[in-house]
């Protein structure tokens, strides 16, 4: 007898661990007009030089940079977001601030 020979990949075989990861354009997941992006548009044209300053880089490398950072902050305040937990679910889920970082 001949061994029948499997094509086909058994997703299920590890109760569910494979996801299908999608490629997820933030710039058409935000609408043009969402307060993100008009926050996003008044906050670039501040002087940052003030900030970057007080930022140490003598240790380590910042996972975001400081600007960005801001930026995330002041639309969790605008949100009615001021805890830095929440912050960071927010991070991890809310497409806004995903699209400011």
């Amino acid at each position: 007898m001949k061994d029948i020979v499997k094509q086909h990949k058994q997703y299920t075989e590890l109760r569910g661990a494979y996801q299908l990861p999608l490629p997820i354009d933030f710039e058409t997941a935000v609408a043009p007009d969402d307060s993100v992006r008009l926050l996003s548009h008044i906050l670039e044209e501040l002087n940052y030089t003030k900030l970057y300053q007080a930022y140490s880089h003598k240790e380590r490398k910042p996972g975001v940079e400081p600007r960005i950072l801001f930026k995330v902050i002041v639309y969790a305040f605008m949100e009615g977001i001021y805890s830095t937990r929440e912050i960071e679910k927010a991070c991890q889920r809310d497409i806004n601030f995903k699209w400011l970082l």
